[in-house]
């Protein structure tokens, strides 16, 4: 299987770039800072949940290394949270909610420190429905938090998408 896997990437880059195409990583940026996003919500955690997931995702890729300092980091990404709304789409019994409606807005933006040069500036609209599978034991609000983990993990893996097509490009000559 990885044998078969080795074959076809091998067969794709041979024919990739004998049409001319190449392909630019820029090597000189190792390491990333993610700062907890301002959070303009009543949603306090929110800003933190993302950064975090952020930098789980970006561990496990191993494209940048997260680091907790940012004198040591040669990029930097800030966030800022600007709008959150949720409320409850059906209720399966009192305390669980079988769907939640998200509307997310928000905008980040990636800085290259040596520079401080804005490389990557773009805003996130989201509108979701998360199905919530779980019975909660929050009575107050119930699949509030679960549904808040399911939009940061979907942000975390658009964002994440953005800033690594943004680091390679594709240039023909």
């Amino acid at each position: 299987m990885f044998l078969r896997n080795l074959l076809i990437s091998l067969w794709l880059s041979i024919g990739l770039i004998s049409c001319g195409y190449q392909f630019y990583l820029k090597s000189e940026q190792k390491t990333i800072y993610i700062a907890p996003w301002r959070n303009f919500t009543s949603e306090s955690r929110l800003g933190e949940m993302l950064a975090y997931e952020l930098r789980y995702k970006l561990a496990q890729g191993k494209f940048f290394i997260p680091v907790y300092d940012e004198n040591k980091a040669d990029l930097i990404l800030k966030g800022e949270i600007i709008k959150v709304y949720l409320e409850p789409v059906a209720y399966e019994t009192f305390i669980q909610t079988k769907e939640r409606k998200i509307s997310f807005e928000g905008k980040y933006k990636l800085i290259n420190k040596e520079r401080n040069e804005i490389i990557l500036e773009e805003t996130l609209n989201r509108y979701e429905i998360y199905r919530i599978p779980t019975i909660t034991k929050d009575l107050i609000d119930p699949g509030r938090e679960e549904a808040l983990k399911l939009l940061v993990k979907d942000l975390a893996e658009i964002i994440l998408q953005e800033i690594m097509f943004k680091d390679i490009k594709f240039t023909k000559p």
